[in-house]
């Protein structure tokens, strides 16, 4: 296979470059027994660059199957980013795959053999007791670029192909990582002429997607100019519009307007693009939405939690510096536990069940008075799969925020306003319980705006 020389590809084919993504992480991934990190880190990042990212491709411990993904790879991308199968063992193929695609032997790179050693003698070991399969990790293929690994052993590779690169990077999240952004992405901005595009996210809460979708449709947006998707999330939409010349970026300011007079309080702008300046992917979880805005307001929380047990607080605390404004969290799943916990009044749960907007609300009371918080949620419902009745059926949830009401000097008393919602969620124990927690904090955040916070 021959290579063309990159300058003249790139002048031909502009900003518009297409990459295809192999991810090849043994049949452990294929199976669904392990998580993909790398596909996901690299389709982020090569768009961030600019690049179009056309398929991502998982590929098992097979030399037939790999053989046939890098090819079929190459002759449809300009950019191919490869991870994995560059370590020690029999079902590592990479490099005899590429050789055998390419044409060319396998050679040993001897700055990395070199470290290698240098690593396993300091380990204790000695050059009689370091195996011969451990230096395979140095392998390359003959005329590649290699790319030293800072954070591992194998060596990564840059590959000319008739259309463009091929990167080939190791499998291990943390060493691909660094060796595409310290030595891969540099390279491909050299080779390429890459426009970042402009990526505008936004959060559209509390409606289903045909429901916000048939809106958007309707707003005069220019489709024409701006790449479009929406994604559903129980309980909330994320839309995306990119701009990827810069003769777009007018269009996707009133993209932007147009949603927010569409959508008001019910839309939550989010950051711009993918990845923050650190390269570390950007933050749309919705608690971390609620987060920001507990810590710009500078208002304390409390919780009290039922059918939710505890979600809303772990979803709080899982960020880091939340401790600034979260105080404790009640789990009062029990009737007991109301009372003596939150303070709930025996005659109250009495007269209503433990599930309904006048306990809800005592709930939200309660915590925000025992913890003495600014602001207090509660979720109190039948979650399901049973316990639900015909007035009460599964899937019922009241959802309350109290917040707290200033009152002038002398009173000593605290008072708190509260509001209280009642949903009818469908799906499974599960799906109500996020649904119910991405609901309750999505009312705190809109009572936290309201407030001015």
């Amino acid at each position: 296979m021959g290579a063309v020389g990159l300058a003249s590809w790139r002048a031909h084919h502009g900003g518009n470059v297409p990459s295809a993504i192999l991810c090849i992480s043994g049949s452990e991934l294929t199976r669904g027994e392990t998580k993909d990190l790398n596909g996901s880190f690299l389709g982020a990042h090569l768009t961030s660059l600019g690049v179009r990212v056309v398929e991502t491709v998982f590929v098992p411990d097979d030399p037939e199957l790999l053989l046939a993904a890098v090819r079929g790879a190459i002759a449809k991308a300009d950019i191919v980013v490869m991870s994995g199968g560059l370590g020690p063992t029999a079902d590592d193929h990479t490099v005899a795959v590429l050789s055998r695609l390419f044409g060319r032997p396998i050679v040993r790179h001897e700055e990395s053999r070199r470290r290698m050693r240098e690593r396993a003698l300091a380990r204790g070991f000695t050059d009689e007791t370091i195996p011969d399969n451990f230096y395979k990790q140095s392998e390359v293929i003959e005329g590649a670029e290699p790319l030293l690994n800072a954070e591992g052993l194998a060596p990564g590779m840059l590959i000319r192909t008739d259309r463009g690169v091929l990167a080939v990077l190791p499998g291990v999240p943390r060493e691909m990582q660094v060796m595409f952004t310290r030595l891969v992405a540099p390279r491909l901005g050299e080779r390429f002429r890459l426009e970042p595009p402009r990526i505008l996210r936004a959060k559209i809460m509390g409606m289903g997607e045909s429901w916000a979708e048939g809106r958007i449709q309707k707003l005069g947006i220019d489709f024409g100019r701006l790449e479009y998707g929406i994604s559903a999330k129980p309980g909330e939409l994320l839309v995306k519009f990119t701009a990827h010349r810069a003769e777009d970026h007018a269009a996707l300011e009133r993209a932007r307007r147009l949603l927010e007079g569409e959508f008001g309080q019910d839309l939550i702008p989010l950051p711009e693009g993918l990845l923050g300046p650190d390269g570390a992917a950007l933050e749309t979880d919705h608690a971390f939405v609620v987060h920001k805005r507990l810590l710009e307001a500078k208002s304390t929380l409390a919780a009290a939690e039922s059918c939710t047990g505890g979600q809303i607080a772990k979803e709080l605390t899982d960020h880091a510096g939340s401790s600034e404004y979260f105080l404790g969290g009640v789990v009062a799943y029990s009737n007991k536990s109301k009372e003596a916990l939150l303070g709930i009044p025996h005659g109250l749960i009495e007269a209503h069940g433990a599930v309904s907007e006048e306990v809800c609300g005592a709930m939200a009371c309660g915590a925000a008075a025992r913890f003495g918080a600014d602001y207090a949620v509660a979720t109190t419902g039948v979650a399901g799969p049973g316990g639900g009745t015909e007035k009460k059926p599964v899937g019922l949830v009241y959802l309350a925020v109290a917040g707290r009401i200033e009152t002038a000097p002398p009173a000593t008393d605290t008072f708190y306003e509260v509001t209280v919602e009642r949903q009818n969620f469908r799906g499974s124990r599960a799906v109500v319980r996020q649904l119910a927690t991405v609901r309750a904090l999505d009312l705190l955040r809109r009572r936290l705006e309201d407030d001015g916070g």
